[in-house]
């Protein structure tokens, strides 16, 4: 033990508890700024992301007549048999089919995308999402292989790794369609709000159709509050380019994809 000399002086037990909740409370300042940074570098993640599938997209087509793996059959090497597509009548939220695959939409373009973990978020952390198996194909579609002769493979009861929702009608035609984006959409009940529950939360492939009529009434389409990126969210659209979307924003992009298909389906993958 230090034998202090006359004239040096010791913290005191005050001036110690002093010290410690000063710097306590520097620490739950600078928390919150932290967080945040976190999640922003979570958010510019997820766009390159997108931006990587939109240039597979891009590739993938441009190799395929100018069409999306959604446009051409399985038997031909796309992805459409996996699909539930635009009936263009008044039925906007569709039956679940547990046959679908949408997944199986990026299985397609595997030899285009760089890597199969551009296809799950860094902020996704749903319950039961297989991230641990995200390095390999058949592991990050949760489904059955792509077997290319347009048979479709029974969903797996296990989650996917995938974190983005595939755009069944969108086409390179229409520059303001929606190709893909983060699946964290579900419905509310203001125009303001936030969804409480994402459509992928169903436990099961969901499709649901954009009606421009359905958002000047009740329910509406929004982010989630909880998931991902908190009330925001990222969308890729067929003219290249992603948009970080606040609640308004999501709904007004969505308006926009329903100018040359009336009821464009959206693929959520379980």
């Amino acid at each position: 033990m230090k034998n202090y000399k006359k004239g040096e002086k010791a913290f005191t037990l005050i001036e110690l508890f002093a010290v410690i909740t000063i710097i306590a409370v520097l620490a739950a300042i600078r928390l919150p700024a932290l967080a945040a940074s976190e999640h922003n570098a979570q958010k510019v993640n997820c766009i390159n992301n997108l931006k990587q599938i939109g240039i597979a997209f891009h590739v993938w087509e441009g190799a395929n007549g100018d069409k999306y793996p959604m446009q051409v059959p399985a038997s031909q090497g796309g992805s459409q048999d996996y699909l539930q597509h635009c009936n263009n009548n008044s039925d906007h939220s569709l039956t679940t089919d547990l046959s679908l695959s949408p997944g199986e939409t990026f299985m397609v373009m595997s030899n285009q995308l760089s890597s199969p973990s551009v296809l799950h978020c860094p902020a996704d952390t749903s319950p039961g999402r297989n991230v641990a198996a995200k390095w390999s194909y058949g592991s990050v579609l949760g489904f059955g292989s792509f077997n290319g002769v347009g048979n479709v493979p029974a969903q797996a009861s296990t989650r996917s790794s995938i974190s983005y929702f595939v755009g069944a009608d969108a086409t390179e035609a229409d520059p303001q369609s929606i190709v893909s984006g983060d699946g964290n959409i579900g419905s509310c009940a203001g125009n303001a709000a936030a969804a409480a529950t994402a459509y992928w939360a169903s436990g099961t492939t969901t499709t649901k159709q954009i009606d421009s009529t359905a958002f000047a009434a009740s329910p509406y389409w929004g982010w989630t509050a909880n998931d991902l990126h908190q009330k925001t969210g990222n969308l890729l659209i067929a003219d290249g380019s992603v948009q970080s979307l606040t609640e308004t924003g999501l709904r007004t992009q969505l308006n926009m994809a329903t100018n040359s298909v009336a009821y464009p389906a959206i693929n959520f993958i379980f």
